[in-house]
């Protein structure tokens, strides 16, 4: 029997352990807990001796953790996920549910998730939302492999062995958007001259490129003189960029869905125009990502089936 030394186990080690792991090396391990490097390397070297396994070996490029200190990585993770949903519905009244805890950008809170609750299968998952504006890759990374975040969205694939991604949607068929008294709202079609004449309101969140910047391999132009575009605002708020189009004779790049939602179910006073015929715009993906031995992963799937189902209709 072992019992009293399981009990008298520093379940510490294994969350300075586990801070190696996701950091990467001893000197950000220190830095995020407040520690040492010195009191990070007695506490691996301690958890090595309880347990009669190494845990790290040295490579080229830094440490890298044992399959044992994988194995005990994915069981500390969990547990810490289910004792913080624990936690959480203690604070909640009535029935508990599970909270799925999503990073994505406000455009897709907006038009995604505000339709899927209006559906009663949209409330078998408490979702609770943070922003991926300004949010670089490793830092979306880390949120998931910690479990601070348990579904993250982006614009392109998240690089780690222990990330899933999913691609869920694909961001295409884009249109031009403009308020209903803007200078444009009586022309039938939009020619390129409109699109330069007119200054622009740019939605930039990680998701969408700034396509009217003419700088990434998004957006082009076939045309003798691409010309210059004035961008006069800029937000990571697609409320925001509603707003000011509204109030405006600025216009700006959506997708064509995106623009009927606010139009028809939003009662947003916009009109769109197809894209001149000069412009055209490459498919951008859009990917769900999430731990591959997340806890939630039925949660996951459930959320991004209902997602896929509402892109559908």
């Amino acid at each position: 029997m072992n019992a009293p030394h399981t009990i008298n186990f520093d379940y510490n080690l294994i969350k300075i352990m586990n801070e190696v792991i996701v950091s990467g090396n001893i000197s950000k391990a220190a830095e995020n807990l407040s520690l040492t490097p010195s009191a990070i390397s007695l506490s691996i070297n301690k958890l090595r001796r309880h347990l009669g396994a190494d845990l790290f070996y040295r490579t080229a490029t830094g440490l890298k953790p044992t399959a044992t200190a994988l194995d005990i990585h994915d069981s500390f993770v969990n547990a810490i996920t289910i004792i913080e949903d624990v936690l959480q519905s203690t604070k909640t009244e009535g029935p508990s549910c599970p909270i799925l805890r999503v990073m994505c950008p406000d455009v897709l809170e907006d038009y995604y998730f505000n339709r899927m609750y209006k559906n009663d299968s949209g409330k078998a998952v408490k979702v609770e939302f943070s922003s991926t504006t300004n949010i670089k890759d490793d830092e979306m990374v880390k949120s998931l492999l910690h479990a601070n975040i348990d579904v993250v969205i982006s614009h392109h694939v998240l690089q780690h062995e222990k990330i899933t991604s999913v691609k869920m949607d694909a961001m295409d068929n884009f249109v031009i958007l403009c308020g209903a008294s803007s200078l444009l709202s009586n022309q039938k079609e939009l020619a390129l001259l409109h699109y330069y004449a007119l200054p622009h309101a740019v939605y930039n969140d990680g998701i969408y490129t700034d396509f009217t910047n003419l700088l990434g391999t998004s957006l082009t132009i076939d045309a003798p003189y691409a010309g210059l575009v004035k961008v006069i605002y800029r937000s990571s708020s697609i409320n925001g960029i509603i707003s000011a189009l509204e109030r405006s004779d600025m216009l700006t790049v959506l997708r064509r869905i995106l623009a009927d939602y606010f139009i028809r179910e939003r009662n947003c006073k916009l009109k769109c125009f197809d894209l001149p015929k000069e412009i055209s715009i490459k498919q951008s993906p859009v990917y769900m990502h999430y731990l591959s031995n997340s806890s939630k992963r039925r949660y996951v799937h459930m959320i991004l089936s209902q997602l896929k189902t509402i892109e559908a209709v």
